[in-house]
């Protein structure tokens, strides 16, 4: 039985407001939700932008290494070719990036705001200190 919008079942009767509110207006309801979707598809395009903008170093290392690799270079070992120590920061800033954004939100108004640290961030910072130490 394909379904009615104006139909209620008669066990949602008490869930229902028979009496509809006299402030309601349907094209204000649209517009908001409207704007909603507007602002909601703002904040993801922002969110990868970011998010691309702080990959961009990475991506270019990977096609160095995988155009390296292609054309017959000398080593296809990773750790050979970047070295230890900017394999070390390439992990890291992914790794800081996650982190800051499990720490950093942004409101509808635009303005981002700071939480409180995750237990899961807290671990994360903890191991990155400890393995620096070394």
């Amino acid at each position: 039985m394909a379904t009615r919008p104006d139909y209620i079942a008669p066990q949602d009767l008490k869930f229902a407001n028979v009496n509809p509110d006299p402030e309601f207006s349907p094209e204000h309801n649209q517009r908001v939700i409207e704007k909603t979707i507007k602002e909601n598809e703002k904040l993801v395009r922002a969110r990868n932008r970011d998010a691309e903008e702080g990959n961009k170093e990475r991506i270019n290392a990977l096609s160095t290494y995988l155009r390296s690799i292609s054309t017959g270079g000398k080593s296809t070992d990773r750790e050979k070719f970047f070295g230890k120590k900017y394999l070390a920061y390439l992990r890291g800033s992914e790794v800081m990036q996650r982190i800051k954004g499990e720490l950093e939100l942004q409101g509808r108004n635009g303005q981002a705001f700071r939480i409180v640290p995750s237990e899961n961030a807290k671990r994360e910072v903890r191991k990155l200190t400890m393995r620096g130490g070394e």
